[in-house]
């Protein structure tokens, strides 16, 4: 048996490309600290090792990993996988995950992640307080996630089976380093976080699009835990609605030739923060068209880059694969500006202060 101490273990793998050649990252990060936190002990600084290699293809670079590390390597325990730009341009993640799916290791709940950024800066950006980067955005987006909910974590295994799917287009989450908001001992501390969503179709890109042309895509997906609508009836801030777990339906009816779609939200909230008295009706009228708005700028960003931002494809086929058939191109619905017709937003407030909820 192998002493666990002597082995390395991949916390995270990096994909890029360049000079026709395949770039892979590995991230080894050292567990003793976590230990001994997790014990009751005191944090020590966290240490990350960063390995580079290039090959032909991911197993090969993979492969040249092994030929300067001095111990035996464990990729049991990969938590995240990040994937530059130009590596989507090249048509990489169909090869990368071809390997990992058929390495015996390798878990399929590992996050998955695109970039701008540079792998070996993204690898350094570790968390504050000498926290491990075991417990940083790339190896643990979910619990962020559950407190705001903008852009949602996505696992391997859900990549993978959308892509297997001609009618679901998957928003692939972006990762970027902020260096403003936060310091530690008087000097800047860069962070990560999620800046945007890069949309893929069949494991190929289509358009990577920053988080600020994104609001509307948490009323549409399966999952949003919470998430703030800012009360600005005239551009002056005066309140904020936090809504829990709202639901979108979509459905379509056939006018001339086609389909048309419509799309039903449902969400309850609370009010956390109110500067102005205003009554519930007109509260309620406000977040409604938030809403509405979001929805509609996300569907028309999706006509202008060729996007199926609202999965009205995936709705189709869901509910008639025959006018799914007869509807659509290479597995999507021809995207044009009346295609959807109908925003429908039903939205309650259940409490004005604090709540358990």
């Amino acid at each position: 048996m192998k002493e666990i101490d002597h082995l390395a273990y991949i916390h995270a793998i990096g994909i890029d490309y360049e000079d026709d050649q395949v770039i892979a990252y590995a991230q080894l990060i050292s567990f003793s600290g976590l230990a001994k936190v997790e014990a009751g002990g005191s944090r020590e600084k966290s240490t990350v090792t960063i390995g580079k290699a290039t090959g032909e293809t991911f197993n090969v670079a993979t492969d040249r990993l092994y030929q300067a590390i001095q111990q035996g390597v464990s990729w049991g325990h990969v938590k995240g996988i990040v994937f530059t730009e130009r590596a989507l341009n090249r048509g990489l993640v169909r090869e990368v995950i071809d390997v990992l799916d058929r390495y015996n290791e390798t878990r399929h709940t590992i996050w998955t992640f695109a970039t701008k950024e540079p792998i070996e800066q993204l690898f350094e950006t570790t968390p504050f307080l000498d926290y491990s980067p075991y417990f940083s955005l790339l190896a643990n987006p979910k619990n962020i996630y559950e407190q705001s909910s903008f852009i949602q974590p996505k696992r391997i295994n859900e990549f993978i089976a959308a892509s297997d799917e001609k009618a679901v287009v998957f928003p692939l989450p972006s990762l970027a380093i902020e260096e403003k908001s936060w310091t530690e001992n008087k000097k800047e501390k860069p962070m990560l976080k999620m800046d945007g969503v890069c949309f893929l179709h069949r494991y190929n890109k289509q358009a990577c699009i920053p988080r600020r042309q994104l609001d509307g895509l948490r009323w549409v997906t399966k999952g949003t835990e919470r998430t703030p609508i800012y009360i600005q009836p005239n551009g002056k801030m005066i309140g904020t609605l936090v809504v829990r777990g709202p639901k979108a339906n979509v459905s379509y009816e056939i006018k001339d030739g086609r389909p048309i779609f419509t799309v039903d939200v449902q969400a309850t909230g609370s009010i956390i923060e109110l500067l102005k008295n205003m009554p519930e009706k007109q509260i309620i009228e406000y977040a409604t068209k938030t809403v509405k708005k979001e929805i509609e700028d996300l569907f028309q960003l999706g006509v202008k880059e060729g996007i199926d931002t609202l999965q009205l494809s995936n709705a189709l086929y869901r509910q008639n694969v025959n006018d799914w058939r007869k509807y659509t191109t290479n597995g999507l619905v021809p995207l044009t500006k009346d295609t959807l017709g109908k925003i429908n937003v039903k939205l309650s407030i259940d409490t004005y202060g604090k709540s358990k909820k």
